[in-house]
């Protein structure tokens, strides 16, 4: 991205690289919980997986999300009576969650074919420029 972009925006440096984490964190962190009901912290430390560097990324930003797709209804949370120490927040998808991210798998899905096919173009042009 080139530097100072989104400046003239009234945007902060870096906003809209944080922007586009939160919008690649939401769909992965419904993908977690599709796995199962787990801690924020367990979602925390299992963000690796997906790319995501655990020791650069601000929890809070996983929370925020966490907040925000409950708002959405997409994610439910509940104290965990079972934990042993302080009470932990348990997180769940819900069929609103399961929903949204079907919808986006399959726009992904339709995305990496369009790349596919954009690639394939132009390996075919170079290829005849080549001969």
């Amino acid at each position: 991205m080139p530097r100072g972009r989104g400046a003239g925006r009234g945007g902060r440096r870096g906003q809209g690289r944080r922007r586009r984490v939160m919008s690649f964190l939401q769909p992965v962190l419904l993908v977690m919980l599709h796995r199962g009901k787990t801690h924020g912290y367990s979602l925390l430390s299992g963000l690796d997986e997906f790319g995501f560097n655990p020791d650069r990324l601000d929890p809070s930003l996983v929370y925020r999300a966490l907040r925000e797709m409950e708002a959405a209804d997409q994610v439910t949370s509940e104290w965990d009576d079972d934990s042993l120490g302080p009470q932990r927040r348990v997180y769940s998808i819900t069929q609103e969650g399961e929903s949204y991210l079907k919808g986006w798998m399959e726009d992904l899905s339709r995305a990496r074919q369009e790349i596919e096919t954009l690639e394939a173009a132009y390996k075919q042009v170079e290829q005849s420029k080549g001969d």
